[in-house]
């Protein structure tokens, strides 16, 4: 199977591209990267944590929700020295047929994602954008796998297999926090499905306070909200 069919060539078409910076905040940008290939996939996973210890005597219970654990991005990439496809990374790909080989190009690209840098004693933090992909975090691990070679022995085709795991600053997790934080008014809209139990315990992590909610806003049946209408949530104290 030729590599036309595992990877789509880039041509003129936008790339993966990587961005590294030295700060958490994303402003510092130390170097770039574009691949050579773009993938047919890549893997987006969500996570969260959930304490699922259960009472004594009890065969189930209603895990309790703890944190968000954020999400990691899994993603295959190829580098061929071969010439037998078109790359999308031309600068790159000249300096591949220069060396004949793909290993130097590799450790371009985990010197630039993944290795400590001497100035922040940690690796950078990574941008990565294709299309509707957005994603902040680093790299974490960076699985490498040769499948062709020159009869001298030198690699001329490899998949790096990384997978990435998102963070955001400080900052940006503390804003995050307050913007969601039970301490102030939440204004939702109803989309008519939803119901008020369920709504408050979105808010307030606990659905107890849905007759108080009803009460705020004045509503008759809190079983069956109308489609469109606005609800406020305000703060655990006030309610």
């Amino acid at each position: 199977m030729g590599i036309e069919n595992v990877f789509m060539p880039s041509g003129n078409l936008t790339k993966v591209h990587i961005i590294a910076h030295s700060d958490e905040t994303y402003k510092k940008i130390v170097g770039t990267f574009d691949v050579l290939y773009n993938p047919n996939t890549y893997d987006v996973e969500y996570k969260n944590e959930f304490d699922t210890e259960r009472p004594e005597n009890a065969t189930d219970s209603l895990p309790q929700f703890k944190s968000a654990k954020g999400k990691d991005l899994t993603i295959e990439l190829l580098w061929d020295a071969t010439g037998a496809s078109h790359t999308g990374n031309e600068a790159e790909f000249a300096l591949i047929r220069a060396e004949g080989h793909v290993e130097d190009s590799i450790q371009r690209f985990l010197r630039l994602t993944f290795e400590l840098q001497p100035s922040s004693h940690r690796p950078n933090f990574l941008k990565v954008s294709w299309g509707t992909l957005l994603f902040q975090g680093v790299l974490t691990t960076a699985k490498v796998t040769y499948s062709l070679f020159a009869p001298d022995g030198k690699p001329l085709r490899a998949k790096v297999n990384c997978t990435f795991m998102s963070h955001k600053a400080l900052e940006e997790q503390a804003a995050e926090a307050q913007r969601n934080s039970p301490d102030l008014t939440h204004y939702v809209t109803a989309n008519g499905m939803d119901n008020l139990p369920y709504m408050t315990s979105e808010i307030y992590n606990d659905p107890q306070y849905y007759l108080k909610i009803a009460e705020v806003n004045r509503l008759n049946n809190f079983r069956k909200l109308k489609q469109a209408t606005h609800l406020a949530f305000p703060p655990i104290e006030k309610v």
